[in-house]
Formats: C-alpha cells, structure tokens, sequence
C-alpha cells in the first residue's frame, strides 16, 4: 500500500505533463528534398531523423521521470513493506474493549466473541521482536509476548466497568511514543458513541469495530425505596425502565423471599409499589425485565433495611430540634421515649451538642471521659465555613460558629466533616456534634435538608449502621472507617477501613465489622453502558485524528502499517539525480550533432 507523508504535493502531478507538451510544441518535420541527385542521402537523413526522434523520446521520458520523482519526494511518498513481506520491529497497543456493553448478544453471541477473534487476528501479525501491549476496561496496559497476550484474550469476559476509549487511545500513544519505533495502536470495540472522547496524536490508530448497527435496548432505569430503615408501616419502592418506544413492558418485582410481584411498566414513567409486612433486618429488592439482547441492565437490585423506629427524648426548650423531631413522630420514624437523648448528655444513647453556655465544657467533657467517650470538645471556632460532602450531609451545609471535637482516646469515628476537622463524630452509642443545631452556629435549621439529617443520625448513625448511596460498578468508593469485609451472593472480599474499594459487579454488597452485618451498598451499572448507539466512522476519526476504522474481518490485515511502511524520499531523489545527469548528456550531445 503507498502512502504519503505530505500528500498536498500531489497537487503539482500535472506538472509532469510539461515535458509531453514542449516536446509536441517543438515538433517539426525535416524538410523532404527531392533532389535526385542527392538520393544517396536520403538513407542517411531517415537514419539521422529516427536517432533524433530517439533523443527526443528519451529526453521527454528522463524530464517526465524528473518531475516526477521530485514531486513524489515531496510528497513524502511511502510504500507497505507487508505487501512484500513481514514489517519492520514495531510497538503495538491493543485496546479491547470488555465493558458491559461487549456482553450485548449478536447472532447468538456475545459481542466480545468477535471483537476476541478480531484482536488474536492481530496478534497473529506480531513477530517476536514487535513490542506489544493489551489495554482493557479494566487497565492498565499490560506488556506481553503474542502468546501471552493470546492467553489473556481467551480468558476475557465482559465486565461491568466502563472504558473511555479516548482516555485509553491517549494511554497508548504515549506507550507507542515512549518505545522509540514505529507504531501504532490498534481499538477493538463495539464503538459506543457515548464512550469515544477526544483525543489528538500522531501515533496512528487502527479502529476495529462490528459491521452491523447496534440493538435496540430497555433497562431498568429506577430501583429505589424510601426513607430507610422502614419500620412496621413498611414502604414504598419506585421503579422505571427506560427505552426507545413507549409500549409498556411487564416487569417482575421481588422484596426478599416473597413471590415475584407481576407489573406493567411503561417507559418513562416511574411506578410506585407500597411494600408491608417486611420482616426485621436486610433484605434485597430485585427487579426483572424479560431479556433482550443486552441483558446486564434488564436487572436491577437493591439493599432495605427494616427495623423498629428509635424512641428519643429532647428538651422542648430547643424550637428548631423540636420542631423537626415532631415531624419525624408524625411520619412515625422516630417514637416518643427514653431510649435516645437527643441535645445533652444521657445515661443511654445521646446525640450531644456543645452547651449554650461554653463554660459548661469543661464539665461536658468531664462527663464524657467518664462515659469512655473516644471524643471530647475543644477550643471554639467562628468564621463562614462549610460542611464538606458526605454520606451524612450530601450538601455543603453554612456553619458559621463550631466547637472543635478532638479525639481523646481510640476507636472514635468521624462521620461527618468541616473544612477537614471532625463535625459529627462517633463513639459508641454516643454522637457528638461540633454546633448546635440553631441558625446563630448553622444554617442546617433552615433548609430541607435538616429533618433528613436528624433521621439519619436516629435510625442509622446512632447504631453505628452504614447505608452508602448508591455506587457505580468499576467506580471507587471509600468505604466506612469500621468496615473489615464485603460480600455479595457468598462470595467474602476483605477491604481496609477508610480506604477507597471499587466493586467489581453490580448487586448488593453488604458491609461487615468482623462477623456483623452493619451496612449495606447497592451498586448498579454505569446507566451510559445502556446506550448502544454507535459512533461514525466520519466522528471517531475526526476526534482522533490519523486514525482509520474497518471491520472486525477485513481490519487485522491493515494492523502493523506503520512498521511496515517504507519511506521513499531518498530514492526518489537519487531517481531524480540520475534522470538531471542523463537529460544533461542527452541534450550535450545532441547540441554536438546539431
């Protein structure tokens, strides 16, 4: 295959037609004298004219030959040495893409079969000395003979991580570049359009991608239950499914144990399903679409929690904690009792704020030294701060007066932070609170997100129980400072506390300290995996640049191009070096002769 560097310079080809047309202008035809006497020379005219006519020739071929070849040279021109025989040593990055979106059934099979057989068609182009290395969705890049790199490709399976392709074509450009020889990186992939990023190099890429057009597919957009953890009254469970037509589609709904409930669902509106009767503990919630050609999304689950509401005490004296705990009464999440102190310092279970009067901290923390508290609070703090995001306090809560909470003895935890330092904290069963919950320390009381706060801390933080929002597969969270394990469907998986984990699978992961189940996590999988829809082959190429895309059959023969191509600069040049010496000893010798 030929190939050019500057292929603008083509643009001049038409000079080479000069010489044709000097020459044609310059024609002429010796004058015939029919002088019999001189008869004997007519032998020697038509001997001298066919050699003339030789000379003309020959330097029309040399001045065309010369054009030519300096036009060439400029242009860079390249020829494929593959078409004569093996490549040049090169580097190779081969990107297979094993996202979800690859398990996506075509003709009977998942997708990644063909995308496998079209990534070991270009291995089975790799010679021992050509550097080669295998991206996946799972990175990063590993090195590799070709059969090593053949045993990976078998053992491939489609995982629920995400692969931004743009990210991974710049990943291996600086691998190519960083190797100091010709190569190229070569993308096998179902070619999502939502997953091709920009990018913009000079290594070249070699796209592989299927032939046919995507599926049409519905997922299951929404599995959520309300406020947790449900207490007897039960709750409530939304779901929608989301897809390209709008004709309902039944849907199967399952709350632990029980049967499946049968439902109607039609695309793009959300159905709600009150759930009683759930007995107390973890349970999952699973919801089932009939499979269709992509099935990681046609099911979806989701931790609940049921568990008997708190019963709390407060002091009236406080408008704004009283107000919210009496919605929290109303909707029957909390119960009026003795079991919580909500405000100061209990012999049981306390949610503690720092007193009015700050001259009563020093018998506060005296009392909670006596308690064992792990926590005790320190100097004051003033000034416009904010809350930093968390499991707790998803928003950036204005807090604008605080008492520092410093740790005093270990295995404290710290649920909630400001600016870094410890705002809401845990030690046993008590809660510690840097402000007090009234507009002159935080504008925590006057937002929408103050009732939820409190429920929280009453139904879940108070009993040391972790329920994370929901988590996106292959993304990393951090896990709760406590947590020594995970587990889903059986299967043990130790993490460390406060450190971030990144969940393989969707489903429901359940969070262990030692032996007990304190929380949950529901993960799910990225929702953009569930948009099958393709890229142009005109967008892949005008967001990567040098970049050619064919199909999964024909693309592996195209594969190592760049090795293999041979540049042609310098013997166009000498080409045209010899073609200047020759039309200068043609034209000599024919000035000689005339």
């Amino acid at each position: 295959m030929i190939g050019f560097a500057a292929p603008w310079f083509l643009l001049a080809l038409p000079a080479a037609a000069l010489p044709i047309l000097l020459h044609l202008v310059r024609r002429h035809e010796p004058p015939e004298v029919a002088f019999p006497a001189v008869q004997y020379l007519a032998d020697a005219t038509r001997d001298h004219r066919r050699r003339a006519e030789l000379r003309h020739l020959l330097l029309l071929i040399t001045r065309t030959l010369l054009i030519l070849a300096i036009v060439l040279a400029a242009a860079g021109m390249r020829l494929t040495r593959g078409a004569f025989g093996s490549h040049a040593p090169s580097a190779l990055v081969l990107v297979v893409d094993n996202s979800a979106s690859s398990g996506v059934v075509v003709d009977g099979e998942p997708l990644l079969t063909a995308l496998r057989a079209a990534a070991a068609a270009v291995l089975d182009r790799a010679t021992p000395t050509d550097r080669l290395w295998l991206r996946t969705a799972t990175g990063p890049a590993i090195p590799g003979s070709p059969a090593q790199l053949r045993e990976r490709l078998a053992a491939l399976r489609p995982t629920a991580s995400r692969l931004d392709l743009g990210a991974a074509v710049r990943e291996a450009r600086e691998l190519v570049a960083r190797s100091e020889r010709p190569g190229e990186v070569v993308v096998v992939s179902d070619l999502q359009k939502n997953a091709v990023t920009a990018d913009v190099g000079d290594v070249p890429v070699l796209v592989l991608r299927p032939e046919t057009d995507a599926p049409h597919n519905r997922r299951l957009a929404t599995l959520a239950a309300s406020a947790q953890p449900w207490g007897p009254d039960g709750g409530v469970v939304t779901l929608s499914v989301s897809g390209s037509d709008t004709a309902a589609v039944p849907l199967a709904f399952t709350v632990g144990n029980r049967a499946p409930r049968d439902l109607l669902v039609v695309p793009g509106v959300p159905v709600s399903e009150r759930v009683v009767g759930v007995a107390t503990g973890w349970s999952t919630v699973r919801a089932a679409l009939p499979p269709d050609e992509f099935r990681a999304d046609d099911e979806r689950t989701a931790s609940l929690r049921v568990a008997p509401p708190a019963s709390v005490r407060w002091t009236a004296g406080d408008r704004f904690l009283d107000a919210a705990l009496a919605v929290l009464v109303a909707d029957r999440r909390v119960t009026v009792g003795g079991g919580v102190v909500v405000g100061e310092l209990g012999a049981g279970p306390s949610v503690v704020l720092p007193p009015a009067d700050l001259a009563m901290l020093g018998a506060l923390n005296r009392r909670l030294a006596a308690r064992g508290a792990a926590w005790r609070y320190g100097g004051t703090v003033q000034g416009e701060e904010r809350s930093d995001s968390g499991t707790l306090l998803p928003g950036r809560e204005g807090i604008t007066r605080r008492v520092r909470i410093e740790p005093a003895a270990p295995g404290g935890e710290v649920l909630a932070t400001v600016g870094g330092e410890p705002w809401v904290v845990r030690s046993g069963d008590l809660l510690l609170l840097g402000s007090r919950l009234d507009p002159s320390w935080t504008t925590l009381p006057l937002g929408t997100a103050f009732v939820p706060f409190l429920d929280a801390l009453l139904s879940r933080a108070i009993r040391g129980e972790f329920l994370l929002p929901d988590a996106v597969a292959g993304v990393p969270i951090r896990v709760p400072d406590r947590v020594t394990a995970v587990t889903r469907a059986g299967r043990l998986e130790r993490v460390e506390g406060g450190a971030f984990w990144s969940p393989e699978m969707a489903g429901v992961y359940h969070l262990l300290v030692g032996e007990d189940t304190l929380g949950a996590v529901s993960v799910v999988l990225d929702p953009r995996e569930s948009d099958l829809a393709r890229a142009v082959d005109g967008s892949v190429r005008s967001l990567w640049g040098s970049t050619t895309v064919s199909g999964l059959t024909d693309g592996p023969s195209r594969a190592f191009a760049a090795g293999g191509r041979g540049d042609l600069r310098g013997a166009l040049l000498l080409l045209a070096l010899l073609c200047v010496c020759a039309e200068v000893g043609l034209a000599s010798r024919a000035g000689q002769r005339n």
